[in-house]
């Protein structure tokens, strides 16, 4: 046994919030956070707890490794919100594309990110609500190295993969590259579609607008 294993003291099995140590005794390190009120560092995962005798730091080492989005990352999301420049997204898992549409994993928590009108499409954006509104489930690829991310949907495989009617709520159906149709009330909306949107790489509930299954290809 090393000199620095002897001066790791285990504190077993812990589960979010629970008390690890003092902030007058430690610092936190990973998978904490510091409980100002109390005065304590608390876990901020599930996992094993642990506290550094020698460099005073408490931490927690994960049960499971986190699953989270980075650069280069291939994403589904859920646009939140959408402004005369930007597009809001929350990002919920990573996939694959190509040779073909498969789905990786899903994020343990969602990541924030926008689209910039300039990463819309490879065309004049004037009304970015012709190309994403509201509640829209979208891919694309993160291009920046820290959340929240900025996001591209430029390439013709990234755009909208399911969409709701703004009259009757209906999910909209596939109908061009620029374009949704409501199965039930006609509608016909604009938006930037995914040249993916029939791989069913997802699919949604018809009620709830939620993520129902992946495809694991």
């Amino acid at each position: 046994m090393s000199f620095y294993s002897r001066q790791l003291l285990e504190k077993g099995e812990v589960m979010p919030g629970d008390e690890i140590a003092g902030i007058e005794e430690f610092l936190p390190g990973e998978g904490v956070y510091v409980d100002e009120v109390d005065g304590v560092i608390r876990a901020a995962v599930v996992g094993r707890a642990y506290l550094d005798m020698s460099s005073r730091v408490a931490y927690v080492k994960p049960a499971r490794k986190m699953e989270v989005a980075g650069l280069h990352d291939e994403v589904v999301g859920m646009v939140t919100g959408v402004r005369s420049d930007l597009v809001f997204v929350d990002i919920y898992g990573v996939v694959r594309l190509s040779p073909k549409p498969r789905w990786l994993y899903e994020l343990d928590a969602p990541s924030s990110a926008a689209i910039p009108i300039s990463q819309v499409a490879d065309e004049y954006v004037k009304e970015i609500d012709e190309y994403y509104r509201l509640s829209d489930w979208i891919v694309g690829k993160i291009v920046s190295k820290h959340p929240p991310y900025t996001l591209t949907t430029v390439d013709p495989k990234y755009g909208v993969l399911y969409a709701r009617c703004g009259k009757c709520g209906t999910l909209l159906e596939y109908q061009s590259n620029r374009s949704l149709k409501c199965p039930k009330c006609g509608n016909v909306e604009k938006r930037k579609v995914s040249a993916l949107a029939r791989s069913r790489l997802i699919q949604i509930r018809p009620i709830r607008n939620l993520v129902e299954y992946r495809y694991p290809w």
